[in-house]
């Protein structure tokens, strides 16, 4: 009764609005629910069991919330957006089997000195400044891969808009969108042909 605002998630409208992104996506895109930071405040566990059939993966901001997701019942693909820092988090990203996104040059040596390494995914700064490679350093990001024998872990590279939203300014974006399908072509180049490539807001 002391309460002067509260959250109400309407589970028909929420299918309804994946149901509606859907519709608007290629066949063979994959879709995944960000639910990073208790889901923006609509509850990390209630939303995320709401859609867990209708998508194809989460996307949390820490090792801790892909565990809850875990111990939820949740089996699907979940991409860590934020930093893995620790050597316990590391484990515990493998131990719930979570991709982490490795974004920077002491990270990825990180996990070279682990012995069961986790699943993780490359993160591209192609202009949004807050965390990634520069695509200057693909090839080098690239060299350390594979002479680390870490190429069957990598499940992805991805890039983070930073203006996506400002439909009156495309440039930015487009500018963006070119600079990430570069880097993904020298990843193919390489022979990463079977990751997934991915770019949002």
């Amino acid at each position: 009764p002391n309460l002067k605002t509260w959250v109400e998630i309407d589970k028909k409208t929420a299918l309804h609005n994946v149901k509606t992104i859907r519709s608007i996506l290629k066949k063979k895109t994959k879709l995944y629910a960000v639910v990073k930071s208790n889901a923006y405040g609509h509850g990390l566990r209630e939303f995320s069991l709401i859609v867990n059939d209708k998508v194809d993966g989460f996307c949390v901001d820490s090792v801790y919330e892909g565990e809850t997701l875990r111990s939820v019942g949740i089996k699907k693909p979940i991409l860590v957006l934020g930093p893995t820092l620790s050597k316990e988090e590391i484990n515990l990203a493998t131990k719930n089997n979570l991709e982490i996104t490795i974004s920077t040059f002491e990270a990825l040596k990180q996990i070279i000195h682990i012995k069961d390494s986790p699943l993780y995914q490359i993160k591209i700064d192609t202009g949004m400044h807050r965390q990634g490679f520069f695509p200057r350093d693909v090839r080098k990001v690239i060299g350390i891969i594979k002479k680390n024998e870490l190429s069957g872990k990598l499940r992805g590279v991805y890039t983070h808009f930073a203006s996506a939203k400002d439909a009156t300014y495309p440039h930015y974006t487009n500018k963006q969108i070119e600079e990430f399908k570069k880097v993904q072509a020298v990843f193919k180049r390489f022979g990463f042909s079977k990751i997934i490539f991915h770019a949002s807001a």
